[in-house]
């Protein structure tokens, strides 16, 4: 009877110590979070870098360097085509011109020296009607083909910025805009684009030479802080929003044949190759290899596939 109570004993301490074995390897398993992918909305945006300016505004420049005597208008003066606005300090000009050693050349076009003198203008006058925006000081030196004074035909001030030819199709006239200011860079206000330019033109970006076209853009309303010359980042939007599938960078791996991502299965770490598209700050956008309904584990570098993990 006694030998019939041992076994029994034994075969329950067997028993309970093989049913412990499962929670034990449980135990013993490393641990790893695990986070779901998000569906947000999303457009695709293009930004350009313009700046603030009146509509019709333009610099009155000289093709020769000089000195101004004096300015017979102010900033914020109307002034008619015609009138004159600034008079000439012709013997300083014609020092400065040839300090610059431009006036030798200069004489040898006009044949002598007083005749190249004689090309220095006495007085500049206004080649539009408008109003005064910016002058240059009294008693500077303007070079060739610097500003002298600014006009605007209009008081109506619009940004213009350019927007490269691969992506000018996907704008149109009357769409909503944002932007901000480098004056006011906590701050977006809204406009809508005017106008489109009628041709493209060249410009370097850098060192590389790229197509663009002029657009034109109004704000919403007017803001007493708005001034010409300001620099402004405009906002385009290219494509209706639509909802797609993002992932934190700490959830996914690189190797040599690409990314990759650990995702959680029947208790498993299962490796599985993702295709990305568009990226933010906190995240980039899942196109293939996991949805927004699976578990995904960060870290991956530290995981190794097809192990027992613990979820956290």
């Amino acid at each position: 009877m006694k030998k019939i109570i041992a076994v029994l004993c034994l075969c329950a301490a067997l028993t309970a110590g093989i049913c412990a074995i499962p929670d034990a390897a449980v135990s013993a398993a490393p641990s790893a979070c695990v986070i779901s992918p998000k569906n947000v909305m999303y457009s695709e945006t293009l930004t350009s870098c313009g700046s603030l300016s009146y509509i019709g505004q333009s610099d009155v420049t000289s093709s020769l360097p000089l000195i101004i005597e004096r300015y017979n208008v102010s900033e914020g003066e109307h002034i008619e085509a015609g009138e004159v606005i600034a008079t000439i300090d012709k013997e300083g000009s014609a020092s400065f011109i040839e300090s610059l050693g431009q006036l030798p050349q200069l004489a040898v076009a006009a044949s002598s020296l007083s005749t190249a003198v004689s090309l220095i203008p006495s007085e500049i006058t206004a080649d539009r009607t408008g109003t005064v925006i910016s002058t240059a000081e009294a008693g500077s030196a303007v070079e060739a083909g610097s500003s002298i004074c600014t006009i605007a035909g209009t008081e109506e001030l619009v940004i213009t910025a350019p927007v490269s030819e691969q992506y000018i199709s996907y704008i149109e006239e009357g769409e909503k805009i944002s932007f901000t200011l480098a004056a006011y860079p906590e701050e977006t206000f809204t406009g809508k684009v005017r106008s489109i330019a009628a041709g493209a033109r060249n410009r370097y970006s850098g060192s590389v030479l790229e197509t663009v076209v002029d657009v034109t853009v109004s704000p919403d309303s007017f803001d007493e802080r708005f001034k010409t010359g300001l620099s402004a980042d405009v906002n385009f939007t290219l494509t209706e929003p639509k909802s797609i599938c993002v992932l934190s960078y700490d959830a996914i791996g690189q190797d040599e044949g690409g990314e990759y991502v650990y995702v959680y299965e029947d208790g498993k770490a299962i490796r599985r190759r993702i295709f990305t598209g568009a990226e933010f700050y906190d995240g980039t956008e899942i196109i293939k290899g996991v949805t927004a309904e699976e578990l995904v584990f960060t870290s991956p570098d530290k995981i190794s596939e097809n192990s027992f993990i613990r979820v956290e």
